[in-house]
């Protein structure tokens, strides 16, 4: 016997309370259907800075351009081998000296004998001046006229420096005069020009060079000191 308590199946259920189950949803309650867009929108990207890239592009030219000159450069100079002049101090003598109470008056008499020991370069000298020195006190210097020197050219230069009654200070006066009563004096004599190298329509940067002739030593002979020669530091 069936429990007339217990619903039927496939009847709809009423609720126990009496009221009627919720109507089915109709088409004016679901939830609607949206049909994808077949043209979606994209947004474009922003546009690129343009500067970046070009100075990047720029730099990498002028690095190219910069070695490729160094190279030529440095083949440039490894084929020519430039080498420094040869300097040397062929006399040097001391005339009219007379040093006492710190007041000095000499003259000195310079001859120097320059050698050009490249094959393909020619070398010009500019601005060329000497000096004269008692250890490293500085006692005068003189200008040379500016000269020129084909390959392997050998040329002398004369210069002439002079003190007429000077201010020098006392100690280097009184080492003078004690090296003078000895029988010989030493000097340094300097030299600086400005110059550079030739081939053919070529000409390299100026360069600064430094000549130095250390301890020319004079010897007294009948009131004249005379010196010489005596090979020079280029620099």
């Amino acid at each position: 016997m069936q429990d007339s308590s217990r619903p039927v199946i496939g009847y709809p259920v009423h609720n126990i309370n009496g009221c009627a189950p919720p109507p089915p949803a109709t088409s004016a309650t679901a939830c609607p259907y949206v049909h994808p867009n077949p043209y979606p929108y994209y947004q474009p990207p922003p546009p690129q800075n343009q500067r970046p890239t070009f100075f990047r592009l720029f730099i990498i030219a002028m690095a190219i351009l910069l070695f490729i000159f160094g190279i030529t450069l440095l083949i440039f100079w490894l084929v020519l081998r430039p080498h420094l002049p040869d300097f040397s101090i062929q006399s040097l003598s001391l005339s009219n000296f007379n040093a006492s109470n710190q007041r000095v008056t000499a003259t000195w008499n310079a001859q120097f004998q320059v050698s050009n020991p490249n094959k393909k370069l020619s070398i010009t000298y500019a601005d060329v001046v000497s000096s004269v020195f008692h250890k490293d006190y500085f006692l005068t210097e003189t200008r040379i006229v500016p000269f020129s020197q084909g390959t392997g050219d050998v040329r002398t230069l004369d210069a002439s420096f002079s003190l007429a009654d000077s201010f020098v200070e006392g100690k280097v006066v009184d080492a003078m005069n004690g090296e003078r009563t000895r029988g010989e004096v030493k000097f340094n004599v300097g030299m600086m020009a400005d110059v550079a190298f030739r081939y053919s329509g070529w000409r390299g940067r100026r360069r600064v060079l430094r000549v130095w002739c250390g301890d020319v030593t004079l010897a007294v002979s009948s009131g004249r000191m005379t010196g010489g020669p005596k090979s020079c530091l280029v620099g």
